[in-house]
């Protein structure tokens, strides 16, 4: 009772534990997803039936047997990712620091390589629409567990100088966007759908369209980091240059994503069929993202490294990405932008809200800035 506590320490010590309980927390739960999700994989990939044919004394195996090895190979890939936060969290020198990019990376790494083969299996034939359908919604899990544990790696890391950006903050931030923006367009392409259903799947719209779209993205993540001390006259054409970056980043990659999970065709072979309303609800929504997000973000500049600002800018993100999608898939099928809703609506509005989670809150709490 005679040990007197200063009115710094007071005010100081509640800030920090909250912090270290949460990151303690949803470790665990990040940690027990990763596995679950690694063991569902796996199980998943195991119950595909292969052709193993006995030619006299040759053995001939089928072409499905390429995809679930590789099937096999992601899944375990995902139960080492779970195996590095496992050893994270009972590592205590890492607790009581931060967590890395690494498993969560790891995760999201697998699940999309794994989502690729599984559809690829699917669509050839070598796979049952309800086990395609189990991996569909198995990767969807994946998708927004992995992001969660980058948006726990900046929740557990201190706020970054300003102006100041590493690979590894630079590839979390990009990473967290392109994910939540590919949930919205997951969600938004299945809600009209009788059903949720196994998506299409093309590897060169994936690999040649999609993933230079989310380069992009990730690359205008470390832009904007530097640029971020240009202040006064210089703040206009500092969100010009970044605002017009994610335009055309999100162009590109939902153009990739578009070709590759609704048609499963090659992007580089079909264009636009055109649509004047849907070009119009396009230009809206570039509009809102470079126009009103831009003046909320200038009006509100003094408050940068607030949460609330922050979350409030990303909010602004998801209206605008929302009547983009419609805009742009609009303009290439060539068919009105039309809000139809059928029973795969529930399971899309899931998906949805982990998109606007990530998005949101997700990317708001994990970007912290200090002057």
């Amino acid at each position: 009772m005679d040990k007197t506590l200063s009115i710094a320490e007071v005010k100081d010590a509640p800030a920090h534990l909250p912090m270290n309980n949460v990151v303690k927390g949803y470790s665990l739960v990040s940690a027990c997803a990763f596995t679950i999700l690694g063991v569902v994989m796996l199980a998943l990939a195991l119950l595909t039936p292969t052709s193993i044919i006995f030619n006299g004394s040759a053995v001939v195996v089928g072409l499905d047997m390429f995809f679930k090895v590789a099937e096999i190979v992601f899944s375990l890939g995902m139960l080492h990712a779970a195996i590095m936060l496992w050893r994270m969290i009972l590592d205590k020198k890492h607790m009581h620091s931060s967590i890395g990019i690494l498993p969560g990376d790891g995760a999201l790494a697998n699940a999309f390589l794994y989502f690729g083969f599984a559809m690829t299996a699917f669509h050839l034939g070598y796979a049952s629409a309800a086990i395609a359908l189990a991996q569909f919604i198995t990767v969807l899990v994946g998708l927004f567990f992995g992001a969660g544990g980058l948006v726990l790696s900046g929740v557990s890391k201190p706020a970054r100088p300003l102006g100041h950006i590493t690979f590894s903050l630079m590839l979390r931030d990009g990473v967290i966007l392109i994910v939540g923006t590919i949930l919205m367009a997951i969600a938004f392409g299945q809600l009209a759908g009788a059903a949720l259903k196994p998506p299409q799947w093309n590897w060169i719209s994936f690999l040649g369209i999609t993933v230079p779209g989310m380069f992009l993205l990730i690359g205008r993540e470390g832009i904007k980091a530097r640029l971020e001390t240009w202040r006064g006259p210089a703040t206009f054409p500092r969100l010009l240059l970044t605002d017009a970056l994610l335009v055309l980043g999100l162009a590109i990659m939902l153009y990739g994503s578009y070709s590759n999970l609704t048609l499963g065709v090659n992007g580089f072979q079909v264009g636009p069929k055109g649509n004047t309303v849907g070009l119009i609800v396009w230009i809206a929504a570039v509009l809102l993202l470079l126009v009103i997000r831009g003046a909320f973000r200038i009006a509100a500049a003094h408050k940068y490294n607030h949460v609330g600002y922050r979350m409030g800018s990303k909010l602004f993100y998801v209206i605008a990405i929302v009547i983009f999608i419609f805009g742009e898939r609009s303009f290439l099928s060539g068919h009105a932008p039309l809000f139809a809703v059928g029973g795969a609506a529930p399971a899309s509005a899931l998906i949805l809200l982990g998109a606007i989670l990530l998005l949101v809150v997700g990317r708001s709490v994990s970007q912290k800035v200090r002057a």
